[in-house]
């Protein structure tokens, strides 16, 4: 009787652990968002890049922040829409904002108290979006790739997730071969996901 006891409260303590700490993750994503939205109505500053081809940043608020290109060319950012979606799968959610006029976008990312910012011209891609964060980027016929952005400080990557080349038959799922088959579905179940 004793043990059973004592079983049940070990359940129950560890249920109670398991949903204070789910509770905390979704707690600590929708903290991310009000931040993000503080950044994009001009309340907090974010930290980014000064220009596309230097590694100098600094803080500014968004109605000061102009967007640069490769060639050092200098563009006001204005925001027209913006979406939530977790991009690098930590399971905070960056928010992802379009500039229409200019045809680019800002993600903007939450971190350790401090909100960074990447501008991304490739506006194919980002259209592309999936619900899980990934995007298919355009490129060559016969050729497909599923892409991630992967984040450090206020460095951009583009990791691929998975590559098909039907005119080579070269199939991938993160970095190693598969069967045509396997990775023909893993695209196919991408694209019945739209972005929220």
């Amino acid at each position: 009787m004793k043990k059973s006891i004592f079983c049940f409260f070990v359940i129950v303590i560890c249920i109670t652990f398991a949903g204070c700490n789910e509770n905390a993750s979704i707690s600590k994503n929708e903290d991310a968002k009000n931040v993000l939205i503080d950044v994009l109505e001009k309340k907090k500053p974010f930290i980014a890049k000064t220009s596309a081809v230097s590694d100098k940043t600094s803080e500014q608020l968004l109605e000061k922040y102009h967007f640069s290109t490769v060639d050092n060319a200098y563009y006001a950012f204005n925001p027209a829409y913006y979406t939530f979606v977790d991009c690098d799968t930590n399971g905070i959610d960056e928010m992802i904002v379009l500039d229409v006029k200019l045809s680019c976008y800002l993600i903007l990312r939450y971190e350790g108290e401090k909100v960074y910012g990447y501008n991304y011209t490739h506006i194919g891609d980002v259209k592309k979006f999936k619900t899980d964060g990934s995007f298919e980027p355009k490129l060559k016929s016969g050729e497909r790739i599923i892409a991630r952005f992967k984040f450090s400080g206020t460095e951009i990557e583009i990791v691929e997730e998975a590559y098909m080349n039907e005119n080579t038959n070269k199939y991938f799922l993160n970095e190693k071969a598969e069967d045509k088959q396997i990775v023909k579905k893993y695209f196919d179940a991408r694209c019945k996901m739209k972005l929220k």
